[in-house]
């Protein structure tokens, strides 16, 4: 009997250490996991970058074209992107800056002033000056940008939204 109970130990004492083993392995593995893939799962915070408002003409039909400069960051990864939008000035603390960016297939699109709509010069789809589909292959309307007037000061997001959404904040 005595041996009995001496295996009965040596077998519980057995499994406590695989039991201790195993949690030590699996919270490491997760906190190595977390930290390895992590930051790959983090959205990036939008940017505002000031637009010179001298580009920017008052109430006309006429949109400026205004390029995006901002830093990105892909995981690990960062890198300087550029973006074209077309910037128009509705009232004197309110703009609306369209993307250049064709919803078909990404083309940069081309304001023609004469004829008052935006071109895809690949496919020829046209945009109306809100950026609604006239004619061609695109899907949707143009994405916009979100703007705020500060200060006199113009401010674009690094963000898109679909035409219809909040346009300013």
């Amino acid at each position: 009997m005595d041996k009995e109970s001496d295996i009965n130990r040596r077998k519980f004492m057995e499994i406590g250490i695989f039991a201790i083993t195993g949690t030590i392995a699996a919270v490491s593995t997760t906190a190595l996991a977390r930290f390895a893939v992590g930051p790959s799962f983090e959205k990036e915070q939008v940017k505002w970058i000031e637009v010179d408002p001298e580009d920017v003409q008052d109430e006309t039909d006429h949109f400026a074209r205004v390029v995006l400069e901002y830093e990105t960051k892909d995981g690990w990864v960062l890198d300087n992107t550029r973006a074209l939008a077309y910037v128009k000035r509705i009232k004197e603390n309110e703009v609306i800056a369209i993307s250049a960016v064709c919803t078909h297939l990404g083309c940069i699109v081309t304001w023609v002033e004469d004829q008052q709509i935006f071109q895809c010069p690949c496919h020829d789809g046209r945009y109306d000056a809100d950026g609604i589909v006239i004619s061609g292959p695109p899907p949707r309307p143009l994405e916009r940008h979100k703007t705020k007037v500060e200060d006199g000061k113009i401010l674009l997001s690094t963000e898109t939204i679909p035409y219809g959404g909040n346009k300013s904040v």
